[in-house]
């Protein structure tokens, strides 16, 4: 089983619709080419966990990469699993909403995924709450 987790952030704030339809999509995609995984999102960024067979998971990889919605595209991490960290989800999506903690959110989804996955998804989560408090101060 192969994993690769990637962040990257939407060159425009897309609205409800338009994720929506975006998650439709990725879903549809995922569920053809056998591939899990979880989208965590905020409205700045986008972390995204997809899991597979290593060829499809690095081809899901590169249309992603090519799309236009994105930039700023980071690998984090790819390599093998013992197992399906997301299993039965095509594509899990959580967002966090103002003043929401993405912390929050994410630690039930990945309570029972490999130490290693689960601390690349909560730093994000953790960084993310940070700049939102850090903006908050600023602001306030």
């Amino acid at each position: 089983m192969y994993c690769l987790v990637y962040m990257s952030s939407p060159t425009r704030e897309m609205d409800d619709e338009e994720v929506q339809e975006l998650l439709r999509r990725a879903k549809q995609n995922n569920d053809r080419d056998g591939i899990t995984g979880i989208l965590i999102h905020t409205r700045r960024r986008y972390l995204q966990c997809l899991e597979g067979e290593e060829a499809r998971v690095e081809a899901a990889f590169a249309r992603i990469s090519l799309d236009r919605r994105h930039r700023a595209i980071i690998r984090l991490q790819s390599g093998t699993i013992d197992r399906r960290q997301f299993p039965g989800w095509a594509l899990a999506s959580k967002m966090a909403v103002n003043g929401g903690s993405l912390k929050e959110i994410v630690e039930p989804l990945v309570r029972n995924c490999d130490r290693a996955v689960a601390n690349e998804l909560l730093k994000f989560a953790e960084a993310r709450d940070r700049a939102a408090s850090d903006q908050a101060t600023r602001q306030g």
